[in-house]
């Protein structure tokens, strides 16, 4: 009787559990949903200030969802589908992020931010809309981003403010990462003929190409370093083609709301850009292990000469 008794209460002690995780879990979920919910409509509600200059553009006929006048619930439903994709992928990389879990959520909502921003302005050096517009728009945009990511790092983050910091120093990803999108940039304008001012506003769109890839180097910095320390390949796959290449993609995407332009074109500029930060990530973190090796060497020969 006593085995028997002790069985039902491990079993009932294993339901328990079972139960407390199952609950834990669908609170996480309503929790995260509420975020993504909350931050989107901030969003939103900012844009009513001063709406995309893209929705007036005279230069380009408007998209179907605009002239259907479905834009409003499609675009609340894009936004709310993009910050869930931000939100789940700083949760899954977020143990990698040294420091409180606020300081991941603001460094992880700038980083996103801020692309979003600096992306924006492309639309100035393309079309003839107003910059203040775009640079408003950005700033929206990349305020529900931080919103979105301060929430989930005070709420759904860990810290790691003692966890040995194992990541690549900020220098050669400073300036491989930058020369390598320009390069490839320069190679979708001539070569893919992807849109662009390349002939009309050469210094415009040199500048504008100049500070996204700029940003790129930044984001790695922020976000990226901790990535797959130990493995190149891995942490040029993850940051280059995941953290990065997907949130551009979408935020290229989001340009078939507002006008009629070719998805073949928004997937070549994405694509291409993707690849030129996971080469850079690549060649940063190539360039940073050759150095770390020849350095050991430098200081033994130096030693070996003083003894001398």
């Amino acid at each position: 009787m006593a085995g028997v008794r002790l069985d039902l209460d491990n079993g009932d002690l294993h339901i328990l559990k079972h139960n407390m995780t199952a609950n834990k879990k669908k609170k996480q979920g309503v929790k995260f949903f509420l975020i993504i919910l909350a931050s989107t409509v901030f969003a939103v509600l900012l844009h009513q200030v001063h709406h995309d200059p893209l929705m007036t553009l005279s230069t380009k006929a408007k998209s179907i969802i605009i002239t259907s006048g479905y834009f409003p619930p499609v675009a609340f439903a894009s936004l709310t589908m993009a910050f869930c994709i931000m939100g789940l992928m700083f949760l899954a990389i977020q143990k990698t992020l040294h420091g409180t879990k606020q300081l991941k959520g603001a460094l992880f909502g700038i980083a996103l931010g801020g692309m979003y921003l600096i992306g924006m302005m492309e639309a100035y050096v393309l079309f003839p809309v107003s910059l203040f517009g775009e640079f408003y728009t950005g700033m929206v945009d990349g305020s529900g981003i931080l919103l979105m990511s301060l929430l989930l790092g005070k709420y759904m983050a860990d810290d790691m403010t003692d966890r040995e910091r194992l990541a690549r120093p900020t220098f050669p990803a400073t300036l491989i990462i930058p020369v390598i999108y320009v390069l490839m940039r320069y190679f979708s304008y001539t070569v893919l003929h992807i849109e662009s001012s390349y002939f009309t506003r050469p210094l415009a769109t040199f500048i504008w190409t100049a500070g996204m890839g700029c940003w790129g180097g930044v984001m790695y910095i922020f976000i990226g370093r901790g990535i797959g320390y130990e493995n190149p390949l891995k942490q040029a796959m993850v940051f280059g083609g995941l953290v990065f290449g997907i949130n551009w993609v979408i935020f290229n995407l989001f340009g078939l709301l507002f006008i009629r332009v070719s998805v073949l074109d928004l997937l070549h500029r994405s694509i291409f850009d993707s690849l030129a930060i996971m080469i850079g990530v690549y060649v940063s973190f190539l360039f940073q292990e050759i150095t770390q090796r020849q350095r050991p060497r430098s200081e033994s020969e130096t030693t070996g000469s003083h003894l001398k």
